[in-house]
């Protein structure tokens, strides 16, 4: 660590606690979601919403000590009332003008001359009728800063002119002792409030607050005195400059909506130069007035619970529009008190009116319901019912034996591939075919089509396929319904404009169908009356919902999630999103290598997240030449020896290639071709049990006073002919990929390689009881060839490695 950053860390270390501060991106550094480069000036983003202490700050300069090299002071409300005189040129003339009133007040210089920043307190009864003042208004080298940042200590990355050089920042004096600002300097910052008065003329939804009845101009000091206390946060935050503007658009939808969000808009320094070239406001303004007035938006009670993150005490409000605030927020109040529903009347009527077939009469009813009974919205009322509906299963809280003794089963829709109960994720960029591989999978599944896991096909549990739709128009799913060739016998049912913060309706729709598939096309598509947007953690909570409700407050199921690929190709918002569900799928087409083996007409599924362990698995899904769509495991083989690459791969083809035999540990040991350690086979072979994959069949005899372990058995929807010893042929032949047969790139099965067929008892004899040289090795059993190099083994090494693979398995 430089001497520099030490420097700096001690200054941090001797703030005092209570002012808002921010480590500063030193020059050239790339930030932000939309890859802006610093100054040398340019705050850490999360400074703008929280308030970081001088703990918090050093804590980010001491783990990236190259990319914060200042730090800045935060001003405004939400620091105690702290405000900034930066004079940035005419010093010494600007001295003779304000005489005395700088001294005692804490000093900020750099390598430039005739510049310096000052800084005061506004008095608590004086900051709601302040406002910060820009350089350009006063036209004599100096502005307020306001709300807004200036960097107090550190790098200072030189003039923008070039005549001052790099070098640093020096604050003179301390900021445990700042003086009240000058009159002169408070009488100019309410001239600059009073010039935004009205006689010119993302968060949460308060719909609670009704300003219905007030006047134009109660609206707009309202308006008003909010965006006085939000700050700016320049480069990469244009969702955030425009979610403030539609706020403004709900109140005050006419031009003096567009100068309040114009005025407050010009003051970010980091868009200086688009308004150098106009106001870029008003090509936005006619835009937003179109979605104004929509069910769902956000408007002044949104506004106003976002200026109280950075105004929690609501010092901003002047007094005419303290006591508008008041009196709406009475009168809600009032309302409130007025209601006299207990809770089991509210039980009753809600659980009702779920049974009406007509769901818009049914949203109509459950909001004038929620209304009535003091909640916000039908959404409130609902999880309200389910609450309740939990607390009648009484399955919320638990003793450890209650749990244990419960009858709960971890199943798989499609073996190493579904799980039932599970919730899967599959997002991709638009027109890649999301969509498409979902219902793919659900025909397998209403059909109990068998599905191709590691090259061979395995049962499918055939049951009904409930779609909740929410992305598409009814022309273009029934288009693709026809492109997969759905038949009008199968048990899938459809169900338009879904919204997936219907809990109740859900519930109510697994009961009813009792599908073992769900898909939900798609997320964003599903979420319209949601009240976050995609980046809040928020979003995500029906997911979560879903997740942690499947087989509890309704039957178990397998919930497959459409979701859109953001510009990098990954998932669109909050990373919440990613964590509530058991597996997240990503879809992209084939890059320059992967075609060779999948063809142009091919998209591969890539499991890029799995609380099963299947992380890296892929799918392939391809358009046949007959024009319908196929979906099946992908097997990425070994470069060198075309083998399949894992343990579990290699363990699962062996036990396939004997199929209908069974096998034992110890006969997968003794295989040259499986490979890996005694505890390595043992794991593959409980893993693929768990999966699905193979079973059980029965045990070893035992002789010899062995114990009896397990024999595997593959699961197969395939029909074989009965696997016996195969003949003395080079084994690591007998794995390779035979293009004339199964899925491309997969293994063939132990078959004659020159006739195709399989060998019988009659054509080759059987290899005896010995060894592989495959360290931690057991005896071979009566289904695979050996290596001829294990007749160098001795007796007494043979016996050794059989007994340590009966007592490891036993």
């Amino acid at each position: 660590m430089s001497n520099k950053t030490q420097e700096l860390l001690a200054f941090v270390n001797q703030l005092p606690v209570g002012p808002a501060y921010a480590p500063i991106y030193a020059k050239g550094q790339v930030f932000g979601k939309h890859g802006d480069v610093s100054t040398g000036k340019a705050p850490y983003e999360k400074a703008h919403h929280a308030v970081l202490s001088p703990a918090d700050v050093a804590l980010l300069i001491q783990q990236k000590p190259a990319v914060f090299k200042a730090v800045g002071l935060f001003t405004g409300i939400r620091s105690d009332g702290l405000v900034i005189l930066d004079v940035d040129a005419n010093l010494s003339t600007l001295q003779k003008r304000w005489g005395n009133t700088l001294d005692g007040a804490p000093r900020v210089t750099s390598t430039k001359k005739n510049a310096a920043k000052f800084i005061f307190r506004v008095p608590e009864d004086q900051r709601s009728k302040v406002k910060g003042i820009s350089g350009k208004v006063t036209g004599a080298g100096y502005e307020v800063l306001w709300g807004m940042q200036g960097v107090i200590s550190g790098e200072y990355p030189g003039s923008s002119d070039g005549k001052a050089p790099k070098g640093f920042y020096t604050l003179q004096g301390s900021l445990d002792v700042v003086p009240e600002a000058p009159d002169w300097l408070l009488a100019e910052m309410r001239a600059a409030k009073d010039a935004d008065a009205p006689a010119q003329g993302l968060i949460k939804n308060r719909k609670g607050l009704d300003f219905s009845g007030r006047t134009e101009d109660e609206l707009f000091e309202l308006v008003q005195d909010c965006l006085s206390v939000l700050p700016h946060l320049g480069r990469g935050t244009e969702d955030y400059w425009w979610s403030v503007g539609a706020m403004v658009a709900e109140s005050l939808p006419n031009e003096k909506g567009l100068m309040l969000w114009a005025a407050w808009s010009c003051e970010d320094p980091a868009f200086e130069q688009e308004w150098a070239d106009g106001n870029p406001c008003e090509s936005k303004w006619p835009h937003i007035l179109k979605r104004a007035g929509r069910a769902g938006n956000k408007g002044l009670g949104s506004l106003i619970y976002l200026a109280d993150q950075y105004d929690a005490e609501r010092q901003r409000f002047r007094e005419s529009s303290r006591k508008t605030l008041e009196e709406v927020e009475a009168s809600k109040v009032q309302r409130i008190q007025a209601v006299h529903l207990d809770y089991e009347e509210v039980i009753k009527r809600a659980k009702a009116l779920q049974e009406l077939e007509n769901p818009a009469e049914m949203a109509h009813k459950m909001n004038v319901l929620a209304l009535e009974a003091g909640y916000r919205d039908a959404g409130a009322l609902e999880r309200l019912l389910i609450a309740q509906m939990q607390f009648e299963q009484q399955d919320d809280e638990m003793a450890m034996s209650k749990l244990l003794e419960k009858d709960l089963k971890f199943e798989y829709l499609i073996p190493d591939l579904l799980p039932c109960p599970g919730t899967v994720m599959i997002h991709g960029a638009g027109g890649d075919g999301k969509s498409m591989s979902a219902w793919t999978i659900a025909k397998h599944v209403a059909r109990g089509i068998p599905f191709s896991v590691r090259g061979d096909l395995v049962p499918v549990q055939k049951g009904p396929v409930l779609i909740l739709n929410g992305d598409q128009s009814e022309v273009q799913v029934q288009q693709q319904l026809r492109d997969l060739e759905f038949r009008a016998d199968d048990p899938v049912t459809v169900v338009m404009g879904w919204d997936l913060n219907w809990y109740f309706r859900f519930t109510k729709l697994i009961e009813k169908h009792r599908p073992k598939l769900v898909i939900i096309d798609s997320i964003t598509g599903c979420s319209r009356g949601s009240a976050f947007d995609e980046n809040k953690k928020e979003f995500a909570s029906p997911i979560y919902w879903l997740a942690n409700n499947n087989g509890r407050t309704f039957p178990a199921c397998t919930i497959l999630l459409i979701h859109h690929a953001n510009k990098t190709g990954g998932f669109r918002g909050s990373t919440a999103i990613r964590d509530a569900v058991d597996e997240v799928w990503g879809l992209k087409r084939p890059d320059k290598k992967q075609l060779e083996q999948t063809g142009a007409n091919a998209r591969l599924i890539t499991v890029e997240k799995s609380r099963a362990g299947r992380d890296g698995s892929k799918l392939l899904m391809k358009l046949e030449n007959d024009l319908t769509f196929s979906l099946a495991d992908y097997v990425e083989l070994d470069t060198e020896s075309a083998s399949p690459a894992s343990v579990v791969d290699r363990v699962l083809q062996r036990i396939r290639a004997a199929y209908p035999r069974s096998v034992s540990r110890s006969d997968l040991a003794a295989d040259p071709l499986c490979g890996g350690s005694v505890a390595g086979i043992k794991k593959a072979t409980q893993r693929l049990v768990s999966r699905g994959l193979i079973c059980v069949s029965g045990q070893t005899d035992g002789n010899n006073g062995a114990p009896a372990t397990p024999l595997f058995q593959a699961i197969s929807s395939r029909e074989k002919p009965l696997n016996v010893c195969p003949g003395k042929v080079d084994p690591l032949v007998r794995l390779e990929s035979d293009p004339g047969q199964g899925v491309e790139g997969v293994p063939a099965p132990l078959d004659d390689l020159s006739t195709g067929t399989t060998p019988r008892d009659t054509d080759l004899g059987c290899p005896g009881k010995e060894a592989s040289r495959i360290k931690g090795s057991g005896p071979v059993g009566q289904l695979f060839d050996v290596s001829p190099r294990e007749n160098e083994r001795s007796p007494d090494e043979l016996a050794r490695l059989r007994a340590e693979a009966e007592q490891l398995w036993g």
